[in-house]
């Protein structure tokens, strides 16, 4: 095989995309994983400081966002590793909801 023809394996199997881009995506998507955990936190600890409890909205879009992640990766790569997280954070995302339907059917089944 000719450096040409490795050259050209390469760019065929890159789809276009450099090895550079690809690990700066990565990056980018682990920082924005870690970072809107901590917007999570930081609104869950103003609501807690404020109004005495943590609202449920912030976490369900953020356990929502992590189920589509592994959901997306599963189809891609078709490993039951990402399957099993993925149907892990939607039992959670599930859970959240429901409990903000109870708090939500609460708090105005005691105002009418």
């Amino acid at each position: 095989m000719t450096k040409e023809e490795i050259l050209q394996k390469s760019r065929g199997e890159n789809a276009g995309r450099d090895t550079f881009d690809v690990e700066v995506q990565k990056t980018a998507a682990r920082v924005a994983y870690f970072s809107s955990f901590g917007l999570c936190i930081l609104v869950s600890a103003i609501n807690w400081i404020f109004e005495g409890k943590v609202s449920a909205q912030v976490w369900i879009v953020f356990f929502g966002m992590l189920s589509v992640a592994f959901f997306v990766k599963f189809f891609k790569m078709k490993k039951k590793h990402e399957l099993f997280v993925a149907l892990g954070y939607l039992a959670i995302f599930a859970a959240l909801i429901a409990a903000y339907i109870f708090e939500l059917r609460g708090r105005f089944g005691s105002a009418a």
